[in-house]
């Protein structure tokens, strides 16, 4: 998964140490982006990050390379948009729900079958990318508190904003 880390020191030891300020699993990116050089902007199950770094084409390249590993056979996609039906053979989802592809012998073309939220059924795959399943190591209701915004050293900054709904 991702971790966002400040350097930080040891008041006994005079060494600097790492801390960790969020992490996320790479089940919850929908994308990365690059904005101009030194911008990058990630954009998560319930929130946007914008990171300005030198390194930021780097780091684009590094967590496309591990989203594209991660995501092949993962038997996973998010929702990029909302899906709300009521139709009970239909699968109602909210952007950002992770879904369980299920095995089906024969789909109309567009359609897609899978579980989320201990119910199942059938959905577009228009508003659905494929997702790296879900690392259970990173327990989404421990993250760090950090605030909205943060100096990490010389020219980098990170802003964390919650999605607006």
């Amino acid at each position: 998964g991702l971790r966002l880390l400040k350097v930080t020191q040891s008041p006994s030891f005079h060494l600097d140490q790492l801390k960790t300020l969020c992490s996320y699993s790479y089940a919850e990116v929908l994308t990365v982006q690059c904005r101009g050089r030194s911008t990058l902007e990630l954009s998560l199950k319930n929130e946007q990050l914008i990171l300005h770094t030198a390194w930021a084409r780097a780091i684009k390249a590094m967590v496309d390379l591990f989203l594209s590993e991660l995501r092949k056979d993962s038997g996973y996609v998010i929702a990029l948009r909302s899906y709300i039906t009521d139709d009970n053979s239909l699968l109602s989802f909210h952007r950002g729900d992770l879904i369980r592809l299920l095995p089906v012998t024969a789909l109309e073309p567009g359609w897609q079958f899978g579980s989320a939220g201990g119910r199942s059924g059938l959905f577009p795959d228009d508003v659905v990318q494929p997702a790296a399943a879900p690392d259970l190591s990173f327990s989404l209701g421990k993250r760090n508190s950090w605030q909205r915004k943060s100096k990490l050293g010389p020219a980098q900054e990170v802003r964390k904003t919650e999605e607006v709904k």
